[in-house]
């Protein structure tokens, strides 16, 4: 399979973008739509966006394919393996590096295949409430975008033409927190224990206080800081 490539110099939400136009595109390709700048960018929970500056990634993948759990997972697999700097996988599927976010991917369906935004700061500080920190920031150096967006496309594919299982020790290896006490947020409901690891579906595995083994499909995890 190829990549497609499409930048725009500026778009609202690059997902948007690629969700309205992916009747457009080639199902035997993967498009790989970036833009300079982002006006409105989205996170995985309606009420958070993501801030979008010029000098960072802006990027969504188009794959012809039916809804897969895993298709986050790998997608922040590939952009860890791509960028190192020892930087962490924050299940389901953040980047962060010494606790700080790097970058944040969502997918989202279409009647023609799927949409996976990524975004990352890469060449340009980011100002929020919350601690985050750049790809300049860990390596001194500043990247250019369009071969980062290129690398990630290729590694996705490269990583998708594999069963989960198989990238199941390497997507361990760079996993937040693990062995760690964490709080998984379910539906309102807060789950304590010990984070043990992923399962070969990409299900967190967390060990409660009683010794139980329970595997969560989809939540938010946070470290549990020990007083």
């Amino acid at each position: 399979m190829e990549v497609q490539r499409i930048h725009l110099k500026e778009v609202d939400s690059t997902n948007t973008w690629a969700k309205e136009h992916a009747a457009e595109f080639d199902p035997k390709k993967l498009t790989c739509v970036t833009a300079a700048v982002q006006t409105a960018g989205r996170g995985r929970f309606p009420e958070r966006s993501w801030v979008s500056k010029r000098g960072n990634l802006h990027m969504s993948l188009f794959l012809a394919t039916s809804p897969n759990p895993n298709l986050a997972q790998v997608l922040m697999l590939s952009a860890a393996q791509v960028v190192g700097q020892n930087v962490q996988i924050k299940w389901p599927n953040d980047l962060i590096a010494s606790g700080k976010k790097l970058s944040g991917a969502m997918v989202e369906t279409t009647p023609y295949g799927m949409v996976l935004g990524i975004g990352m700061n890469v060449n340009t500080a980011v100002e929020t409430d919350q601690p985050t920190t750049s790809l300049k920031e860990l390596s001194g150096k500043k990247w250019d975008l369009e071969k980062l967006a290129n690398a990630i496309a290729i590694r996705f594919l490269a990583n998708w033409n594999k069963e989960f299982r198989a990238l199941k020790e390497e997507f361990d290896a760079l996993l937040a927190y693990k062995g760690d006490s964490i709080i998984c947020t379910v539906g309102g409901k807060k789950i304590q224990g010990i984070l043990l690891g992923i399962t070969e579906d990409g299900y967190l595995q967390i060990q409660k206080s009683d010794g139980k083994l329970i595997c969560i499909v989809s939540g938010e995890i946070q470290q549990l800081r020990m007083e």
